[in-house]
């Protein structure tokens, strides 16, 4: 049997003491270059050596970065949204202007329906299972005597000062602000407030001064809502339990322990809390950059800001309200 011809070449080669180029590496096209291969050096093989890099040792200067640089990132922070709130209001000085605040009541409505209206359903859930499991429970251990004066204190203190607004604020930030930060972040994303400024359009008029006033609003709307709501639901309980009980009665030991001091401290907590609410979103969502990311960062950061600002403020009014 005849050996292949490429083999017989190469064993010719062999016996002949060399071998050809194209019978070790192929054909022409797939050889390296036409130099004479290297011959074996004797010497021995260098190793290269491999530079590792050591770790730090512990200085002082590290525990000082980790307390600094919260310190500073928070000064920032602070800084940049009391930047937005000036900007905020000298941009308001716009809506004296007929066809401007023509388009910014369009966009507020729009707002105010989205955060304050289309949010009524789940604080009514809420305040129906609050006025059915604590107060209307709380109406079977007061004495008979007592039952109207008590009964109207215990709501006006526990669903009136703190319940109502520390319930709706967690649902405005839970739900509105999560939106508003993340339709920012995409907006920065993709370049269009560059769009709107070469337009002549200004961002600063249709994004923030729209959530600067609307959220307030909404959030005073739904301290009401909750209110009524909690009380129309235990009054309901309480009428299973008791046909004798008197609505009005009721309804108005609440409102005789409501003053106008609980009224303007309700209104604070709704005014500054919306407030802080839409200018921290706004404020973590204009940080997205360059990557999809970056806006869930921004409503990470954004949700535990927004509860730490309005737990703070409405437990220092409290606290104002109870030294009164």
């Amino acid at each position: 049997m005849q050996p292949a011809k490429g083999l017989s070449d190469e064993a010719s080669a062999r016996q002949n003491g060399s071998i050809s180029c194209n019978a070790v590496i192929g054909p022409p096209s797939m050889s390296l270059a036409d130099d004479p291969p290297k011959q074996k050096s004797n010497e021995p093989m260098r190793v290269k050596s491999v530079d590792y890099e050591v770790p730090n040792r512990f200085t002082v200067l590290g525990p000082l970065k980790m307390l600094v640089n919260p310190v500073a990132q928070l000064t920032s922070t602070v800084m940049d949204l009391i930047g937005l709130i000036s900007v905020a209001l000298a941009a308001s000085k716009l809506l004296f202007v007929k066809k401007r605040r023509g388009i910014f009541m369009a966009l507020f409505y729009r707002q105010i329906y989205n955060t304050g209206v289309r949010a009524l359903y789940i604080n009514g859930a809420i305040g129906v299972l609050v006025g059915t499991l604590l107060i209307s429970r709380l109406f079977d251990y007061i004495p008979n005597q007592v039952m109207e004066d008590q009964f109207g204190y215990l709501f006006m203190v526990i669903v009136f000062r703190e319940l109502g607004p520390l319930i709706s604020g967690v649902i405005l930030i839970a739900r509105s602000a999560t939106a508003i930060t993340a339709e920012i972040g995409y907006l920065r994303l993709r370049r269009e407030f560059q769009v709107l400024n070469g337009l002549g359009i200004s961002p600063v008029f249709l994004f923030l001064l729209p959530v600067f006033f609307a959220f307030p609003l909404s959030l005073l709307l739904m301290f009401i809502y909750f209110d009524l709501v909690v009380f129309l639901s235990s009054y309901a309980v309480i009428w299973l339990s008791n046909p004798n009980a008197d609505f009005f009665a009721l309804l108005s030991a609440i409102l005789s322990q409501i003053s106008l001091n609980e009224i303007a401290i309700n209104g604070l907590k709704a005014v500054l809390g919306g407030m802080m609410i839409g200018v921290i979103s706004i404020h973590f969502g204009a940080k997205v950059e360059s990557s999809f990311t970056e806006v869930s960062d921004a409503i990470s950061n954004s949700t535990t800001t927004q509860l730490m600002v309005f737990f703070v403020i409405n437990i220092l009014l409290s606290v104002l309200a109870y030294t009164q």
